[in-house]
């Protein structure tokens, strides 16, 4: 394949697992010797992340919410797109989906687009030509997604191709130094085990369910520890939960962080308890755990249940249920053998399944496809 020029659009104002994808594979396009650009808010992490790894970036302003600025923002990216002559625009959230479609139509480009989320992405008749004309081919994180896709907003089987996210085994294998530092910074002591959570903290991520499970799990293992990681809306909701439950002094809040592998190195076993309704896809939150070799205890939402074999990498129950979260971690806390086993098992999986090797070469194959001649 020859050396392309890509674009990689993201619009949001948060940072979360498809905000990461876009630094991610901003990255390992330009490891394949691809030039590659990527276009954000300034505000966002994602800048200051790819201006560190040499990225060239355009800055726009792109709404906080809604569809201000469209028509600006697009006649921004067409000049953009001719400028640096782009060979293909990928987008990767819903308003520069639109923006980055019609710019590259304009300026005679190729534009895919990856949907990170459990959301249809047709909401009025602007986002209908968007998703039928301008668009040559839908990336999605899961089979959940591609369903939707295809019964809500009516898009070609031919035009989706389901690619779920990888990650690189080592960039997150756990490490002792860190794991040491970590749990003596928060008190954590060699007799504690520890569960770890990790995601923004809305009502989508199900953080309450685990720690209403937590009590359940204390009663019977009272050294355990749980560590509730990042930051959002309900950050002193959850706070005041666990000081309801009685369970305050035992549920660690570090709130916001960046050294994922350090913080994974602290755990040992993993939750993840999202629930339906909030686009829950893929997240690489469970990803990270899999690389760690930690065993896990999910609910069964979006792709979730495809990072983990029931029983044997770990557990996979249904959401908004603490009394099946506690039941698991219970029986993964009693059995250090059977946590052993179930984390190298986890990382048997993600070599064989979720790496970036794999993840690129096939979102690769989407781009030689889109930029063939039409017939």
């Amino acid at each position: 394949m020859r050396k392309l020029k890509v674009l990689l659009l993201n619009a949001l104002n948060i940072y979360g697992g498809g905000e990461f994808f876009v630094y991610q594979f901003a990255c390992l396009l330009k490891q394949r010797g691809h030039e590659v650009f990527v276009s954000c808010r300034k505000d966002n992490p994602i800048y200051k992340k790819c201006e560190d790894a040499g990225i060239p970036l355009f800055t726009l302003n792109y709404p906080a919410k809604g569809r201000g600025k469209l028509i600006r923002n697009i006649r921004a990216l067409k000049k953009y797109i001719v400028k640096n002559k782009i060979d293909l625009v990928h987008s990767n959230t819903n308003y520069d989906r639109t923006a980055g479609a019609f710019a590259a139509r304009l300026a005679h480009t190729a534009h895919i687009t990856t949907n990170h989320s459990f959301h249809s992405i047709e909401y009025n008749p602007t986002h209908w030509l968007r998703n039928k004309y301008l668009t040559s081919q839908f990336i999605v994180d899961g089979e959940c997604t591609k369903e939707l896709l295809l019964a809500d907003d009516t898009i070609d089987e031919k035009k989706i191709t389901l690619i779920h996210l990888g990650i690189e085994a080592s960039s997150m294998k756990r490490d002792e130094s860190m794991r040491s530092k970590i749990r003596s910074d928060f008190g954590i002591k060699d007799i504690n085990i520890l569960i770890g959570n990790v995601g923004r903290m809305v009502e989508f991520k199900g953080q309450e369910y685990l720690i209403k499970a937590f009590p359940e799990v204390l009663s019977k293992y009272p050294d355990t520890r749980l560590m509730v990681v990042g930051s959002g809306k309900l950050e002193k909701m959850l706070q005041e939960l666990s000081d309801n439950l009685g369970v305050k002094e035992k549920v660690i809040f570090p709130g916001f962080r960046d050294d994922m592998q350090a913080v994974y190195s602290a755990f040992d076993i993993y939750a993840h308890t999202s629930v339906e309704g909030g686009g829950e896809t893929f997240p690489y939150a469970v990803l990270y755990a899999l690389a760690q070799a930690l065993p896990l205890v999910v609910t069964r939402v979006g792709d979730v249940p495809a990072m983990v074999e029931e029983g044997v990498n770990g557990f996979i129950v249904s959401g908004r249920d603490p009394y099946l979260i506690a039941d698991k971690l219970r029986v993964l806390l009693q059995n250090v053998d059977l946590r052993k086993k179930m984390g190298e098992a986890s990382l048997e999986l993600l070599k064989k399944k979720f790496t970036v090797e794999i993840m690129t070469d096939a979102i690769l194959k989407v781009y030689e496809n889109a930029l063939k001649p039409r017939k």
